[in-house]
């Protein structure tokens, strides 16, 4: 009696297992391949961002990596607005960021895009000292939003740089693209004023965290970095450009631990098309129409607000996701089929072995 009750208790564990192993394997790391890859896990603000262009395909990619949560989307359709230069008419635009963590860091836009088709992202770096302008004029707003309020390319952003005064000191490079394919990394040079990467010799143009008019300023060099490139350099087709080959660049270069990458966005400047990732999972995508989304926003709508004279729609990150339909249990993974057929094959031989198995 004994014996037949040891048999229906390892039974009934191994059912237990059956159904419940795939679904905690969700939630197990070394289960998915996507988060296998684990680098630079703790370097401050480790952000990945590329521009990659043949003949009439352009996208620029980004991986949104830091130590916060409450991801953001911010809708801004084109409305005039009051500048201390006068009233003008803006580009609308998507912003993409962070809210609701009480850091300083809360409702700025860290990157985005206009209807224009013009891109932006920022890399993290250490501090350094920015050449005084006082003689410049100011910006009204943060940084990326002001500029993709203003600008439609690449050239009118270097323009905008070049008339404005940004401080004394600058612990970033920023990365912006076009509709054109034309791209562009600014940062704090050796002689402490704005140097312009552009994107001349190659289809392609990769930024992380190191400087790339001063290598001393930031982590040199940098696998991400390598890996990208690597990985872009092998896209010599315009057939083999795609948005899932851009997506497999953003996963090789993810990141995990401390600053994980929170949510990754590809970009087409052409089409005006969003493709959003969220906590590294490059299974699911939520893609979007800019034109569509701020076609949308409209005063007093939902979720809509009014600051600083102009208005726009906030929209969590998350909640794209869930709307977009639950995501499919996967099959089993090879580690769930063999730690399943192992297991089984013990329960079998115990209950031979006890010769109490029932066919």
């Amino acid at each position: 009696m004994k014996k037949f009750y040891f048999s229906k208790v390892i039974l009934f564990i191994f059912f237990v297992w059956l159904i419940f192993f795939p679904v905690i394997s969700l939630n197990l790391s070394f289960i998915q391949p996507q988060y296998k890859k684990i680098r630079n896990s703790y370097i401050t603000d480790s952000c990945s961002i590329f521009t990659i262009n043949i003949s009439n395909t352009v996208y620029f990619g980004n991986n949104m990596d830091f130590n916060l949560e409450g991801t953001y989307m911010w809708l801004l359709p084109s409305q005039e607005i009051t500048t201390p230069s006068g009233n003008i008419t803006t580009y609308g635009c998507v912003g993409f960021g962070f809210n609701n963590n009480s850091s300083p860091y809360d409702g700025y836009a860290q990157g985005g895009m206009n209807d224009q088709g013009l891109c932006v992202d920022a890399n993290g770096l250490p501090e350094l000292s920015l050449n005084p302008h006082p003689e410049r004029e100011s910006p009204y707003i943060y940084i990326i939003e002001q500029s993709l309020f203003e600008c439609a390319n690449v050239s009118e952003v270097i323009d905008w740089y070049l008339i404005h005064n940004l401080g004394t000191v600058w612990s970033s490079q920023m990365h912006y693209a076009d509709a054109s394919g034309d791209a562009v990394v600014i940062s704090v040079g050796t002689d402490g004023e704005f140097n312009f990467t552009r994107k001349l010799k190659s289809h392609y143009l990769v930024s992380t965290n190191f400087n790339l008019a001063n290598h001393n300023n930031g982590y040199y060099p940098c696998d991400r970095y390598i890996t990208a490139t690597t990985m872009l350099e092998n896209i010599s087709a315009e057939v083999d450009l795609t948005v899932d080959a851009c997506r497999d660049v953003l996963d090789a270069v993810h990141q995990e631990g401390f600053y994980a990458t929170k949510y990754s966005n590809i970009f087409d400047p052409i089409n005006l098309e969003i493709h959003l990732y969220q906590n590294h999972n490059f299974d699911k995508k939520v893609s979007l129409d800019l034109v569509e989304e701020l076609e949308k926003v409209h005063p007093g709508g939902k979720n809509v607000l009014q600051v600083d004279g102009f208005y726009y729609k906030e929209v969590s990150i998350a909640s794209l996701f869930e709307t977009s339909g639950s995501p499919a249990i996967p099959g089993y993974s090879l580690a769930v089929l063999i730690s399943t057929a192992a297991l089984g094959s013990l329960i079998l031989i115990i209950l031979v072995r006890k010769r109490k198995l029932l066919i």
